[in-house]
């Protein structure tokens, strides 16, 4: 016994699904840039300092961009669990809302 939704809620439940659908896509990309610059950051500075070993060097420009690239990457791992979410939950909004279409 589920009530039917209102013309008003059919709406907003259709802009809202037609608007996760084009913001997905785009998160998931800025995740993927994010692991990509995280990546450069880290091989980069392991060959630079393969060549320039000094403490100095270690210091002031390796820690800062190892630091630097973890960082990214944990927005890569944060970025892709919430695109997967919001998959999940789009395509629930949507089997949900084509079942209440389908019953009125």
């Amino acid at each position: 016994m589920t009530p039917d939704l209102t013309p008003q809620e059919e709406t907003y439940l259709q802009q809202l699904l037609s608007s996760r659908d084009r913001s997905i896509p785009t998160l998931a990309i800025t995740a993927n840039l994010l692991l990509l610059i995280g990546g450069l950051m880290i091989v980069g500075t392991a060959l630079f300092l393969a060549q320039h070993l000094t403490d100095a060097a270690v210091y002031s420009v390796g820690l800062p961009n190892f630091i630097g690239g973890l960082l990214l990457i944990a927005g890569y791992i944060f970025l892709s669990r919430r695109v997967a979410q919001m998959k999940r939950f789009t395509s629930l909004l949507a089997k949900l809302s084509g079942a209440n279409l389908a019953n009125s």
